[in-house]
């Protein structure tokens, strides 16, 4: 069974797009297990490249009639970083937020773990605003001398009350007004693959509701801690956090 993905050289927080050449159990790869799911008649799996994978070779086991052994290589990538001296007051969270924060940030996790075992997503994946990418993924800011977490998901600049389009089908798990994300809905494609949608000004969607791919679900905004209207887009599978704009581009 030969073995074709894509990027063709994953690196670290990329989504890794594998064609299968039949219909197989699972895929087992980097500890996790993924599902295949069907389209336009072919077999394909995502899965995830964490970012702190260290680059070298890995293996990656199809399971089908027998079990079928292979070698992923993953490359270095090196994500932007821009250095800030700032005051503390800047980086620090008001105290009585705090814990608002925790519960909202807790909330967020938990709908990412869920996994529903069928697919619901419809072929690729497309972008959810047209616009101009304004910050990466991946990107990280280090204040005074203290790295921050790397970002989850790509910005794209957009006027407020631009219309946000689910980026497939799916349903909807997680919708709320938050500290930092603002006003965010979340979306279960199937088989343990999501994608956020923050700093929203209107939510046009409820939890639990089934949307199609391109439906519109909410206007963007600039609510949450932000400087500027956009929209915040990201996308996991597995609960592990990959590139939105590799996953557009690798279908």
């Amino acid at each position: 069974m030969a073995l074709s993905y894509l990027p063709e050289k994953p690196y670290p927080g990329a989504p890794l797009l594998l064609e299968l050449p039949k219909k197989v159990k699972k895929v087992e790869f980097l500890d996790k297990n993924y599902r295949p799911f069907a389209y336009r008649q072919k077999f394909y799996a995502l899965l995830a490249v964490p970012l702190n994978t260290k680059p070298g070779s890995y293996p990656l086991k199809i399971y089908a009639e027998k079990i079928y052994s292979y070698q992923v290589k993953i490359y270095p990538k090196k994500y932007p970083e821009e250095h800030l001296e700032v005051p503390p007051k800047m980086i620090h969270y008001p105290p009585e937020v705090i814990d608002r924060i925790k519960r909202e940030v807790k909330a967020i996790k938990q709908a990412l773990r869920g996994f529903t075992p069928e697919p619901l997503l419809e072929g690729p994946f497309v972008w959810p605003v047209a616009g101009r990418l304004s910050s990466p993924f991946g990107f990280r800011r280090v204040y005074n001398g203290v790295p921050r977490s790397h970002h989850s998901g790509i910005d794209i600049a957009v006027p407020k009350g631009t219309p946000v389009k689910a980026a497939n089908s799916g349903r909807v798990v997680l919708t709320g007004d938050f500290y930092l994300p603002g006003k965010i809905v979340i979306i279960d494609h199937g088989l343990g693959i999501y994608t956020v949608y923050c700093h929203l000004d209107k939510i046009l969607v409820k939890t639990g509701q089934v949307v199609d791919k391109g439906e519109k679900i909410a206007l963007s905004g600039a609510s949450g801690r932000v400087t500027g209207p956009h929209l915040h887009f990201g996308c996991y599978i597995e609960g592990v956090k990959v590139d939105p704009k590799m996953l557009l581009e690798v279908f």
